[in-house]
């Protein structure tokens, strides 16, 4: 691992084109890194049990959480309901406060 000559910063590899650098973190200085420099450097991190996200492969095949058709149909009823009184409320003309 190297460190900025300027700030002190810690230099991490940065690749522009096909050429790769040392770039330092903090102030931005650039250095030609070669090839015996770059081996020593990965990266990792790691992250706090609680923050990570629990996932499956098989993410369609959704077992007892599907709908039957009944249950589909009175949601999409009440969902008529509810917008065709919006657009009435809508339509309906202001009454002048006296």
């Amino acid at each position: 691992m190297e460190f900025c000559p300027k700030c002190g910063g810690i230099m991490m590899p940065s690749r522009k084109g096909d050429s790769v650098s040392l770039k330092c973190s903090k102030c931005g200085y650039e250095k030609k890194a070669s090839e015996d420099m770059l081996r020593g450097y990965t990266i990792t991190r790691e992250t706090d049990r609680s923050l990570r996200v629990k996932t499956t492969s098989r993410i369609s095949e959704s077992r007892g959480t599907s709908r039957s058709i009944e249950e589909l149909e009175q949601e999409k009823e009440e969902y008529y309901e509810i917008f065709l009184d919006l657009v009435e409320k809508e339509e309906e003309p202001e009454q002048p406060e006296e």
